[in-house]
């Protein structure tokens, strides 16, 4: 996993200009990378052809290496888009409408900052969330409406701060509830004490104290040990309708996987790999959409027997391959016939597995990217130190001062969103945490007006990190039920304070 996620660039972009057109352009890579980069048309039109970079296979060199070689000289698309409406700043969404800054989203309209939200509309903040409409700082929920601060909820509306609630409407601070309406701190009130409340979300200080309150009496209520949802002989955690899973993970729809995450879209007999929905017969491959029978590769959609492979769409039958369209048996961007290269894959093969790289995936020090740059360092945090002692890359982060009408620290933003006048679009703020400027746009704005909600305090990336250390590890440990004893296998270490029982233990308790 770690080698995979190093070579996904998802929110480190950067301004450069296109190396074909010489238009400006937002992309993965830094204006330095050793190799030219596109922006979408020009990659995608007739003007080049990635064939033309093609060479001779060197069965006395390192596979890796001469891969690695190509990949110095093949254009690159700049950020990987969809061709959707006005979210050009959301890599990795597909069907998207007027979306900004989101990541790995799939069929979303109007949402902001939001990151593996599928079927989402007016969502900001958000990660891990279906078909959920007006949502703000939710992860891991399911049918929400109008809600904010919420994890594991479903099919509820009017929740804010709400853990484990299910078919709920108007609640604030409570979990485990079922059917349930006007509850605070999961007692019932009436609906002028929760409306009394709900009025002081607008205040950041109200926040605080509610949050604070949220955690301390979540650790005196049971916590279910996964999130399995209409599974049959499956493990992992947060599956819905998935048939002979292992360890895998954020997934819908798996069948006979193991060792996938996420995964929003049905896939059949996959194992180790990330982003690859749609798609059958893939192995340790990173972003294999809508593809089959694909070993060790990447970024590659629309494929059918890949090997090696980078960037390539509409493909089948290539081996170690960068940036091809619509093309089959190829080598390292060479064109075969189907003989030379039924004859010649097995040589590479032979070659690979005597230099013991055959079956592993590309090297880190080989990734086109840093390595805090990529989703790596989310999920295997090292120290630069680490890193470069290891012989792989590491980018310094710097920041553009937007053009702005003034800089203000986040806490001397006014407290409640009422006081917010429009000019803040035209302010830099100061992320109360990281010291990064960060921008609000009207779009924002807008949201959290209407949300009642306060403007956000922290940068994006701040955000996004805090979200993402609400997200349990992929990992799977054992522990005893803290009712009935029984072993059982969950996303919570044996140290971790939670009072964890197994699924009938918690079905009782909450039902």
């Amino acid at each position: 996993m770690q080698r995979r996620f190093s070579y996904r660039n998802e929110r480190a972009l950067y301004r450069r200009t296109c190396d074909q057109t010489g238009n400006p352009l937002i992309s993965f890579y830094r204006s330095d990378a050793p190799f030219k980069v596109y922006e979408k048309d020009a990659w995608w039109s007739d003007a080049w052809d990635a064939l033309s970079y093609g060479r001779e296979v060197n069965l006395s060199q390192s596979f890796f290496d001469q891969i690695a070689n190509l990949r110095t000289v093949v254009p690159r698309l700049g950020m990987l888009l969809s061709p959707d409406e006005g979210s050009a700043y959301s890599p990795y969404c597909m069907y998207t409408k007027r979306c900004y800054m989101c990541v790995s989203c799939v069929v979303n309209e109007d949402s902001l900052y939001c990151y593996q939200a599928n079927d989402a509309k007016d969502c900001a903040d958000c990660n891990s969330v279906t078909r959920c409409e007006r949502c703000y700082e939710c992860v891991y929920c399911f049918g929400l409406q109008t809600s904010a601060f919420c994890k594991d909820c479903e099919n509820g509306s009017g929740l804010f701060f709400c853990q484990d609630c299910k078919g709920c409407t108007d609640c604030i601070g409570c979990k485990n509830l079922v059917n349930k309406k006007l509850h605070v701190f999961n007692k019932p009130v009436s609906a002028e004490t929760f409306a009394a409340l709900r009025a002081q979300l607008s205040s950041q200080s109200t926040l605080a104290d509610i949050a604070e309150k949220c955690r301390a009496l979540s650790l005196t209520l049971p916590t279910r040990s996964t999130h399995i949802v209409g599974c049959e002989n499956c493990t992992g955690d947060h599956l819905r309708n998935c048939k002979n899973v292992s360890a895998c993970f954020d997934a819908m729809h798996l069948e006979d996987c193991s060792f996938v995450c996420p995964c929003p879209q049905p896939t059949k007999d996959t194992h180790d790999a990330h982003y690859s929905p749609q798609s059958e017969l893939i192995y340790d491959c990173m972003s294999a959409v809508r593809s089959s029978r694909m070993r060790f590769s990447l970024h590659s959609w629309d494929c059918d027997d890949l090997s090696y492979c980078d960037e390539c769409y509409n493909c089948k039958h290539l081996f170690g391959c960068i940036g091809l369209r619509h093309k089959e048996y190829c080598i390292l961007n060479k064109q075969y016939t189907k003989e030379e290269y039924e004859h010649l894959v097995p040589l590479i093969i032979a070659h690979m597995r005597e230099a013991q790289e055959w079956g592993e995936y590309f090297p880190i020090a080989n990734s086109p990217f840093a390595y805090n740059e990529t989703i790596a360092q989310d999920e295997f945090p090292l120290a630069k130190e680490e890193v470069l002692a290891r012989g792989w890359q590491w980018q310094e982060k710097t920041d553009d001062m937007p053009k702005v009408t003034k800089i203000i620290p986040a806490m001397q933003l006014p407290d409640s969103i009422d006081a917010i006048p429009d000019d803040v679009c035209n302010w830099a703020i100061e992320c109360a945490v990281t010291k990064r400027p960060f921008k609000i746009i009207k779009q924002e704005l807008d949201f959290y007006r209407s949300m009642r909600l306060p403007v956000a305090r922290l940068h994006p990336d701040e955000r996004h990190h805090r979200r993402m250390t609400l997200r349990n590890p992929r990992n799977l440990w054992r522990r005893p039920c803290a009712t009935c004893g029984k072993e059982m296998q969950t996303t919570y270490a044996p140290e971790r304070p939670e009072i964890v029982c197994c699924e009938e233990c918690y079905l009782k308790e909450v039902y």
